[in-house]
């Protein structure tokens, strides 16, 4: 199995996987027919330290990257997630967080008030 196969299997099964004691935060952006993931993930959660923050380009062949990680700091990899969408936003991208309602503004209580 070539070595991007294997590394996006990786990756795809965090993503994807409901284990135990693992969280991830996620985000899908587009722009055209271009598709970026960023995750944050936590492999002790409810714990959010340790935390990674995941890239990736899943439709060109572009292995997924390790961004950024913490072990020790609060709050790091939720602000450098963030903070890295804002930037794919102001240079055009349209992301959205993953698994969230339309009409909703991702804290579950909704912008209809």
């Amino acid at each position: 199995m070539k070595p991007v196969c294997m590394l996006k299997g990786i990756f795809l099964a965090l993503f994807f996987a409901p284990v135990s004691g693992v969280f991830a935060e996620s985000w899908t952006c587009q722009q055209g027919e271009l598709v970026r993931h960023v995750l944050t993930f936590y492999s002790n959660s409810p714990e959010r330290l340790p935390c990674k923050v995941f890239y990736s380009k899943p439709n060109e062949n572009v292995m997924p990257r390790t961004l950024w990680q913490a072990q020790n700091t609060e709050n790091f990899c939720e602000t450098k997630a963030a903070a890295f969408v804002e930037k794919l936003e102001s240079w055009g991208w349209q992301c959205t967080v993953d698994g969230q309602v339309p009409g909703r503004d991702g804290t579950g209580q909704g912008d209809d008030s």
